[in-house]
């Protein structure tokens, strides 16, 4: 418990910091109704209603800190985060894929408890109910949100620990942008980003590739980005966007050891692409946007196992500020999605199919009223509905209550009630010899509290208590009627409950420093499964006349490859260095990762890297 010491010591230092700047007489505070938000591109709002530990991760942070995903960002700024990472550079997918989000004790395995959009829309593969986290490239990025918790009132499905918003935006003050890194492991990375606007219309269209020999045998990774953008305002009221994505990548596991039944010569191919055309409108007091968009993918893997999936939505998001007392947020959304799997070169011992090769599609259609209520100055009242109806599940509906008091204008406590569920993946229904069809969907109860602080203007501390009440739990269990195979089926067998605090200290001094400081707290009942008991993590960042440098750790106690306490991992700590100069045209930047060297295990049987760098330039007109 060293490490939990030194974080005791580093509160206290940031504390005494903040003291030196702060007297009594001349404390600023931070009006909480000043920053105006939009809450996973679904409804816009003010911080002072935003009653949870939301966050807002820029895309100066993403392009500082990050090597090749934003997710990586979930992980080094949110207190109770964790993401999986397995190699240099990718994430790859498969059994034990790596990219893995688990915020607030959820995420599962494969990872459907978090839900991940794409500027709004829901993004994961139709089959397993995943997102894919190796499409989302770091280019034309610009902010991504962080909602923990139970958030399906507004969501839906998968939205059982919370929600990670990934919103992109082409950048037309720099119409041209080349960049170019490398570094150890035989890692380059490499892109170029043409912007420009035409009075209301504008358009980019970026272009990357990155590889990876990998640090171990059979770790490498390779990808290829392209991605178009398209923008055109109207009138000051309505606007059109649409981008695009094709993403085809490889990579290799060890957990294919020698074998390549296929003949594929790595472990895994993808092919990935989205899109979506979004009609934004902005009126006096009604603002939202309706979307249609798509994502389709084709998989390949060593062992003979192919799928294509798809996912195919319509969407619309509405806000209405009646008045200072009260605003509505609505939206409606349908979906459908599915597809086909095959493996002929594998066969159950009794000579059955070891996949269903069913072409299988479903159809959901979801829509949800939340209120917002301010009867007086230092009170907020919230209180919401979904209803969703899928295909094979009928009807169901996550409600969410919340309240909020403002003793002093910078100063928050709320409480809040939030609902979440996970409907069954084609995977857990129909797909292998496992599956179930009378699986019934997981869900979520989660109640959290908590105090936020704001003062000088861009500093704030937030202390968060949370217990999660999850009950059938979709679990691989014995199959009592063994033999014939399989072996085990899943069934909702479990339930769970969690108890958690996040605590974080958001400090700003001199107009170029910048520190970080939080803890993250989780005791679970069978739910360990990269879910650790203790996380500290902390920033530093420097940034002036051009130079940006950025120190960032993270200590990692109890934590668990498996679900109930089986595979234990050891504890580790890790501290990462950044830095770029910017010349004018062109910025210099450097990375050098596990500064300290640390040898521990991202997961079992797999060596993180010791100390390693990346570093480059870009250049930009």
């Amino acid at each position: 418990m060293k490490q939990l010491s030194l974080f005791i010591m580093l509160l206290f230092a940031t504390t005494c910091l903040s003291a030196q700047e702060i007297s009594q007489d001349s404390l600023e505070t931070y009006e909480l109704e000043d920053s105006i938000l939009v809450i996973g591109s679904r409804y816009q709002t003010t911080l002072k209603r935003v009653a949870s530990n939301y966050q807002i991760i820029s895309a100066k942070d993403i392009k500082q800190m990050s090597t090749h995903s934003p997710l990586q960002l979930v992980d080094i700024q949110f207190p109770s985060a964790y993401v999986l990472e397995k190699r240099v550079i990718g994430y790859g997918v498969g059994t034990d894929g790596a990219g893995t989000v688990n915020i607030r004790g959820m995420g599962g395995k494969p990872n459907s408890g978090i839900l991940v959009l794409l500027n709004g829309h829901p993004d994961f593969m139709g089959i397993f109910g995943h997102p894919l986290p190796d499409v989302y490239g770091t280019d034309n990025i610009q902010q991504m949100e962080i909602l923990p918790g139970a958030s399906s009132t507004v969501f839906g499905s998968n939205a059982m620990g919370g929600v990670v918003n990934i919103v992109t935006q082409p950048n037309f003050s720099t119409p041209l942008n080349i960049s170019l890194e490398g570094g150890s492991f035989g890692t380059y990375n490499a892109g170029l980003r043409l912007a420009k606007k035409f009075g209301d219309y504008g358009g980019s269209i970026s272009i990357r590739t990155k590889h990876t020999d990998g640090h171990e045998p059979k770790t490498s990774f390779t990808s290829f980005n392209l991605q178009t953008d398209w923008l055109v305002q109207f009138n000051p009221v309505w606007s059109l966007s649409f981008s695009a994505r094709y993403v085809p990548y490889e990579f290799d596991d060890a957990v294919r050891a020698d074998n390549d039944t296929a003949n594929l010569g790595t472990y895994g191919k993808i092919e990935r692409g989205t899109g979506e055309i979004i009609l934004h409108n902005k009126f006096n007091k009604l603002t939202g946007s309706t979307q249609v968009y798509a994502n389709m993918g084709k998989h390949r893997f060593y062992d003979g196992f192919k799928s294509n999936d798809f996912a195919y939505g319509l969407s619309t998001y509405q806000y209405w500020e009646q008045s200072k007392l009260f605003q509505f947020a609505a939206g409606a959304d349908l979906m459908q999605y599915g597809g086909k799997a095959e493996n002929r070169l594998s066969t159950l011992p009794n000579g059955q199919p070891s996949v269903n090769e069913d072409n299988k599609e479903y159809r959901s259609f979801g829509a949800y009223l939340k209120g917002f209520a301010s009867p007086v100055q230092m009170l907020q009242l919230r209180a919401g509905a979904r209803v969703q109806y899928q295909s094979e599940n009928d009807w169901n509906w996550a409600p969410t209550a919340g309240v909020s008091i403002f003793p002093v204008k910078n100063i928050q406590l709320f409480a809040n009630y939030q609902f979440g569920f996970r409907l069954p993946t084609m995977r857990e229904l129909y797909l292998f010899p496992s599956a179930n069809p009378d699986l019934e969907p997981e869900k979520s109860d989660m109640y959290e509290a908590g105090l936020r602080f704001d003062y000088l203007l861009s500093n704030s501390v937030q202390l968060t208590l949370y217990q999660n009440e999850i009950k059938n739990m979709i679990q691989p269990v014995p199959n009592p009627n063994f033999p014939p195979p399989p072996k085990e089926i899943f069934q909702n067998s479990k339930d769970d409950k969690q108890k958690g605090i996040e605590l974080q200290f958001l400090n700003k001094w001199f107009e170029v420093l910048n520190t970080m400081v939080s803890y993250g707290f989780l005791e679970v009942d069978y739910l360990t499964y990269l879910n650790p008991k203790h996380q500290i993590k902390y920033m530093l960042s420097f940034n002036q006349y051009g130079l940006a440098v950025s120190v960032y750790g993270k200590y990692v106690e109890d934590l668990y490859a498996n679900n109930g306490f089986a595979d234990p991992m050891q504890d580790y700590h890790i501290i990462n260095f950044s830095t770029s100069y910017d010349l004018g045209n062109i910025e210099l930047n450097f990375k050098l990762l596990n500064l300290l060297d640390r040898k521990y295990d991202y997961y079992p049987g797999y060596k993180a890297p010791g100390i390693h760098l990346l570093g480059g330039l870009s250049y930009s007109l």
